[in-house]
């Protein structure tokens, strides 16, 4: 008889960590799964950004033509003309704007390397505290 309360007692607990088991994973995999109307919605956006990635490519293309245009100077009178500068006719003249010249006050200041005849005269000479 005891046998029999052993059997029943251990399968009563089998039942119920089954059931809480069947549960649990039937919570997991229901409730985890996207939706078909989040997959649609997904798939929307991923469509929407992969569009405006090309757009964005196109763009970039242009700019860089543009760039590559401003080292020409007949593209660069073309360009000109597009945004407002000059009349049809007048010839427009480009410059190439100078490097800046460094200031004679810090080209005086600025310590300069000595030659090998001031190293000469101040080796005999002495002057570095010998």
């Amino acid at each position: 008889m005891e046998k029999l309360k052993f059997f029943k007692g251990n399968l009563l607990v089998k039942i119920f960590i089954l059931g809480i088991s069947f549960m649990s994973l039937f919570f997991v995999f229901e409730k985890g799964k996207p939706s078909f109307n989040q997959y649609k919605s997904l798939e929307n956006e991923v469509n929407n950004r992969t569009e405006l990635i090309n757009e964005l490519k196109v763009d970039i293309e242009v700019l860089s033509q543009q760039i590559e245009n401003l080292d020409d100077p007949e593209k660069v009178g073309v360009i000109l003309r597009e945004n407002g500068y000059g009349k049809p006719g007048e010839t427009i003249d480009i410059f190439e704007v100078p490097e800046p010249l460094t200031p004679l006050d810090e080209t005086l200041q600025s310590e300069r390397s000595k030659s090998f005849i001031q190293y000469f005269i101040e080796f005999i000479v002495g002057t570095n505290g010998e």
